[in-house]
């Protein structure tokens, strides 16, 4: 049996950023880009990769969920948190999250609370059992102090269901 592919469509979205009140006067914001990559040759014949807004996805493709984030105030930012829901349509790929510097934690449960990826647990029947990739409900990084005029990003890889 043949199934068919369907397509979705995924967007730009802007994320709101979780500041706890260290710095009055911070001016934090983040964007939020869906994009896959696109393997095309160059003209010596090179395979080269580019990514590109994933505008439209077929059941089985990878996408990335990348978050860009500024600190645009005049005062640094303390405690900066940073989360990313992963789409009920999408599978998280284990240790695809960027950001290796900024503390990540995931959420199974809506993002109500975040753990280290080893220690999140999911109840099923009753009992407990350690998370599988397509439990992860968000990813959150905390950056401990974002300084004035500094930015970076953070990101994760998903597969469309």
């Amino acid at each position: 049996m043949k199934l068919a592919a369907s397509a979705f469509t995924l967007f730009t979205v802007m994320v709101p950023v979780s500041l706890l009140p260290a710095a009055a006067h911070a001016e934090v914001t983040a964007t939020q880009t869906v994009m896959k990559e696109v393997v095309e040759n160059d003209a010596s014949g090179k395979q080269v990769i580019t990514r590109v807004k994933a505008e439209k996805v077929t059941p089985g493709e990878e996408v990335i969920y990348r978050l860009d984030y500024s600190n645009s105030g005049p005062d640094a930012a303390e405690n900066v948190k940073l989360v990313m829901p992963v789409p009920d349509v999408i599978d998280y790929i284990e240790g695809s999250i960027t950001g290796s510097e900024i503390a990540a934690a995931f959420s199974a449960d809506g993002g109500a609370t975040f753990v280290a990826r080893g220690r999140l647990l999911v109840d099923e029947n009753g009992e407990q059992r350690p998370a599988k990739s397509a439990d992860i409900t968000h990813i959150q990084w905390v950056i401990p102090s974002l300084e004035v005029g500094k930015s970076g990003s953070v990101s994760y890889r998903g597969i469309l269901k």
